[in-house]
């Protein structure tokens, strides 16, 4: 009997775009598992006593998800992978990438980071990522690597919005580790936009972080949970517009019309390589209104033979 072990990194997480991430790639590799035991562990957390053992016995170890691949050293528990000395010996190349991405651009990769990484990850396997950014941090290893996308777009080849025209109502979300001036913008076209404008924390600091925003007081608030999220989503038309990706690709793949407002290399590389429709937030006060009130559709164009070729390596034989 095959054993896969998982890192989950939603678990332990105050991301909820991590869950979005996790549930998404388990759709898609949990099916092709039916003949294996499979156990989890926490990536946030890192391996504990109870799972280091069962890890240790492990065929394989797939990281899901999250912008766990960094080209400056990250070790211990000061990063989102959360890997100890002792855990070294455990994952010795035994560590497969499932849609994981890079967490920031970078001119050169950390002569410590690549031995980590050579390390850990299988040079068995085909890893998946999810940007070009990421792909380029496991070539450096020498390593089998494909360009996937984000399994969050996985769920159909192409994703056609329902609707062409703006709805009157937006949901839009922001993130707070990572604010501008330029996200105060960005609350006022909406709210000039629309009739009905409502928030959705994908984090609760994100939450916090509206609340310090001047003419603030009409928004709405949803619930920082997936669950409220989904049935506001599936139960109106409703414009998505946020620099959260994955809340907003959450949008899409309900069917809304949805833009991203790239603030980093993640969604700025995935809009680029796939078409998932992305707008600089320097440029949201000159062409976001433009944008909002026209008619578009989306169709994503997936690396398909990457993703196919990538989760055959996980059917039986």
């Amino acid at each position: 009997m095959r054993h896969i072990h998982l890192i989950d990194t939603s678990i332990g997480s105050d991301n909820i775009g991590d869950e979005i991430i996790v549930q998404e790639a388990k759709k898609h590799l949990l099916p092709l598992l039916t003949d294996a035991y499979i156990s989890t562990s926490a990536g946030h957390d890192g391996l504990g006593n109870y799972s280091r053992d069962i890890a240790a016995s492990a065929d394989a170890i797939v990281l899901l998800g999250t912008n766990a691949l960094s080209a400056k050293y990250k070790g211990g528990s000061k990063y989102i992978w959360h890997v100890e000395r002792q855990d070294l010996p455990i994952l010795r190349e035994k560590v497969v990438l499932f849609g994981v991405g890079a967490n920031r651009d970078f001119r050169k990769i950390d002569r410590k980071q690549l031995k980590f990484l050579k390390h850990v990850l299988s040079p068995n396997h085909i890893h998946s990522v999810r940007d070009e950014t990421a792909a380029r941090i496991v070539r450096a290893c020498g390593l089998d690597v494909l360009n996937t996308s984000c399994p969050t777009l996985w769920t159909e080849p192409t994703v056609n919005a329902d609707r062409a025209s703006p709805a009157t109502t937006v949901c839009f979300t922001l993130t707070k580790h990572k604010g501008d001036p330029a996200d105060l913008d960005l609350l006022h076209v909406l709210q000039k936009t629309y009739e009905e404008v409502w928030f959705w924390p994908q984090q609760p600091r994100d939450l916090a972080y509206l609340q310090q925003m001047v003419g603030r007081q009409d928004v709405k608030v949803l619930p920082a949970n997936l669950t409220s999220y989904d049935a506001f989503l599936a139960g109106r038309s409703v414009d998505v517009v946020g620099t959260r990706l994955h809340g907003t690709i959450r949008g899409l793949l309900h069917g809304q019309r949805s833009i991203v407002v790239a603030i980093d290399n993640r969604a700025r590389d995935i809009g680029a390589e796939t078409g998932l429709p992305t707008i600089a937030r320097a440029d949201v006060n000159d062409q976001l209104a433009n944008l909002l009130d026209s008619d578009f559709t989306t169709t994503l164009q997936l690396p398909t033979q990457n993703i196919a070729k990538f989760l055959a390596q996980f059917r039986v034989s």
